[in-house]
């Protein structure tokens, strides 16, 4: 009985250790272990499949994958190397505790576009209806459109706009509006949007839109903090990235801050006391243009947005003049506030050059000829936009003529493009014909943008059957690359 009793123990001993999971079964030893391809080569943001290359081959074999820097790359459990930031990693596939094997991983920049040609025939052509990207009616009445961006290109993406908008008593231009409505198809002159709204801000020049990758939300890049100047707010030195909310209101400022008061160039010499601080930014190749003026001369500096977005906040003093409109129940009176910043003119700048404002010149092939209607960074090119208003007033005739112009600079001030006339912003037939001006005859060059091999150019008119304080919004398309 008791050997019977022994030969079950053993019995049930063994079906318990066949049923196990297999914990305890001895590893498998491999004689060879190698990553495929050993080395790689990417751009910041690019991603690339690993191969773990190993004898004996046997199936279901659990590697783990690591990085030596995992600011630089990170990798998947399934060996998918991601590249975060410019510099070199090691990637690491491990087996067991004796096997392993490397790939090194190179992250560089992305790569910015160089195109061979820049292709400016098409602006010379008339307006054609192939030629609309959008067109809408802005959300604020009696004012026209500052500035417009947007980063989804389909019919279904958000147009998002500034404006500037104006007190009744005062005529003080006080107040930014930053709107956003879905992109228009050809002859859609409704507005079905929404917007938040932008007290003592600045005048709403120049705006660019950022989709973040981290959070999946909208932010605003405009400028902040604007001083009272007859009746603008100019002169700001802040710009301000800001979550966009429709319906919400802010005062002077909000979100994160950037200053700029002076920068060294690339000859020594050191700018101060700067003005009317504007950006655009280029967020696949990672620069920011900021833009500003000192008496008689405007600044064009290109920084790493990156390195700008790594700055550290400081203190930084404002003194400005606000208050005294109407319908807001302040008083016109002088302030000075300290807030947290984050200094841009700390950097040292990729590049920069000047342009000479001149004064009172006629002479439209001269840049600063026109008005200033916007600026654009692509690559490694800047795209700069000027332009006057056409408008025919019943008894006075027309003053005027519309006229838009368009040049390209590279980092250093060279023109890559000559100073050319954009003829669709002049072309009043066609603009009667196929964006429906009314008998005012409306029409001024306002933003530019560059997205990809495509140019869009801003322009706001009257429309007829509208009133004359309704405006829209309509956005050329150029190829510019060949």
């Amino acid at each position: 009985m008791k050997r019977l009793n022994y030969l079950l123990i053993l019995f049930f001993l063994a079906l318990f250790t066949a049923c196990t999971t297999g914990e305890n079964e001895p590893e498998i030893v491999l004689t060879s272990l190698r990553v495929e391809p050993r080395s790689v080569t990417l751009e910041v943001g690019g991603t690339k499949s690993l191969k773990a290359v190993y004898e004996p081959e046997i199936e279901d074999i659990l590697f783990t994958w690591s990085s030596t820097d995992e600011d630089v790359a990170r990798v998947t459990e399934e060996g998918v190397v991601t590249a975060l930031s410019e510099g070199s990693a090691q990637i690491i596939c491990k087996y067991g505790e004796g096997a392993s094997a490397r790939c090194v991983v190179q992250v560089v920049p992305k790569s910015v576009q160089k195109p061979t040609q820049i292709s400016v025939e098409s602006l010379a052509a008339p307006l054609s209806k192939s030629m609309i990207f959008s067109s809408r009616q802005l959300r604020y009445p009696g004012t026209v459109m500052q500035c417009f961006d947007f980063y989804d290109s389909s019919q279904n993406g958000y147009i998002y706009f500034t404006q500037c908008g104006a007190d009744a008593t005062t005529g003080n231009k006080w107040i930014v509006v930053a709107s956003r409505v879905k992109r228009g198809v050809y002859g859609d002159s409704t507005h079905s949007g929404e917007a938040m709204y932008l007290r003592w801000f600045g005048h709403g020049t120049i705006m660019c839109i950022e989709h973040s990758q981290t959070d999946g939300k909208d932010y605003i890049w405009v400028n902040t903090n604007g001083t009272l100047s007859g009746t603008s707010y100019t002169n700001q030195k802040t710009v301000s990235r800001i979550l966009y909310e429709p319906d919400k209101t802010y005062e002077h400022r909000a979100g994160e801050h950037f200053y700029l008061d002076s920068y060294r160039d690339s000859s020594g010499k050191t700018w101060s006391n700067l003005l009317d601080f504007q950006v655009n930014i280029d967020f696949k190749a990672r620069r920011m243009l900021a833009v500003c003026r000192t008496s008689g001369v405007r600044h064009l500096i290109v920084y790493d947005l990156d390195k700008v977005l790594a700055l550290k906040e400081q203190d930084v003093s404002l003194t400005r003049t606000w208050g005294g409109e109407g319908d807001t129940g302040t008083t016109k009176h002088t302030t000075t506030e300290t807030i947290k910043a984050r200094n841009v003119g700390s950097l040292t700048p990729i590049g920069s050059f000047t342009l000479k404002i001149p004064s009172g010149t006629t002479d439209f092939s001269q840049i600063h000829s026109t008005s200033y209607q916007g600026h654009a960074i692509a690559g490694d090119y800047i795209y700069w936009y000027e332009g006057n208003a056409y408008e025919k007033k019943s008894g006075s005739g027309i003053y005027d003529n519309s006229q838009a112009y368009l040049e390209v600079f590279d980092y250093t001030g060279k023109r890559i493009v000559p100073r050319t006339r954009v003829a669709a912003v002049s072309d009043i037939e066609n603009l009667t014909a196929l964006v429906n001006l009314n008998s005012n005859l409306y029409c001024e060059a306002e933003g530019v943008q560059v997205k990809g091999d495509k140019l869009y150019i801003g322009i706001v008119t009257h429309k007829a059957g509208m009133t004359s304080k309704n405006r829209v919004a309509t956005i050329l398309e150029y190829t510019i690359f060949k």
